[in-house]
């Protein structure tokens, strides 16, 4: 199979099984990322409340469900919008990219999104009244950190994360393929900074672990402002280093990150 034919049959299997009109939906990757938050919410909420006992079985079902209803019904209501009044479409491609393209254009937009982001997280810790009307819901969450505090966001912080993360993709016209595959990355990244949990072999070196994030929800200093990748602290000067979770209570509280 040459390269230009290895990603042909995901493409055609995708188009086949939710049709081309769900790809000229301008915003069709908003149910790629709704998906990504139920599987990674239901996975790292059973660690929570089964396993490691760090928040209660009501506390995750009650912010779960909040999270969940908001992202279903806000994509439901796109899309049953986009079928009634049809505004516009995007042109669906026959054929898929190439493996290297597809390779390369999700770096990029990774890229992209974390310099996009980075500066957007950084304007609402640097400006008083940004941090003050919109950012302050965010924080009002306490620690532990758990997989759906990503999502207890002010609507202007919602919406501005968005525009940084998909306007460049839609205004380059990448393929949808390569968006699928970018809204999957980009999500995963977010949600995994705020699960709580360094995992073992997250590729801490690329993507921001989750105790660098815990330090910064819990120092006045603004550090570690990375969400998408790392490499934003690391160029700017906000990055701190951690080494992970130092322990964790007979409750399931982090006591401190270093």
């Amino acid at each position: 199979m040459t390269e230009s034919s290895a990603l042909q049959p995901v493409w055609d299997l995708m188009v086949s099984e939710v049709g081309v009109g769900f790809f000229e939906f301008p915003l069709y990757f908003l149910p790629v990322v709704v998906a990504v938050v139920l599987v990674t919410g239901v996975f790292f909420s059973v660690l929570d409340v089964a396993v490691y006992h760090r928040i209660s079985a009501k506390a995750a079902w009650k912010l779960g469900l909040r999270v969940m209803s908001t992202y279903i019904g806000s994509a439901v209501l796109l899309l049953v919008l986009n079928a009634k009044f049809h505004p516009f479409a995007l042109e669906v491609p026959s054929t898929a990219p190439t493996l290297v393209s597809f390779v390369a254009q999700v770096a990029v937009l990774m890229v992209i999104g974390e310099f996009l982001t980075y500066w957007w997280h950084r304007l609402e810790h640097g400006s008083k009244f940004v941090f003050t009307h919109v950012h302050y819901m965010h924080h009002r969450v306490e620690s532990p950190l758990t997989i759906w505090t990503n999502f207890v966001v002010h609507p202007v912080e919602g919406l501005m994360v968005m525009l940084c993360l998909y306007v460049p993709p839609l205004v380059l016209g990448v393929h949808p393929l390569v968006m699928v595959a970018y809204a999957i990355a980009n999500t995963t990244a977010m949600v995994i900074t705020h699960c709580g949990y360094d995992i073992k072999f997250y590729p801490r070196w690329v993507l921001p672990p989750a105790s660098g994030h815990e330090l910064h929800h819990s120092e006045k200093r603004p550090t570690n402002l990375s969400v998408v990748m790392s490499y934003g602290d690391k160029v700017f000067g906000t990055f701190k280093q951690t080494t992970g979770f130092i322990e964790r209570s007979s409750v399931g509280r982090e006591l401190a990150v270093r």
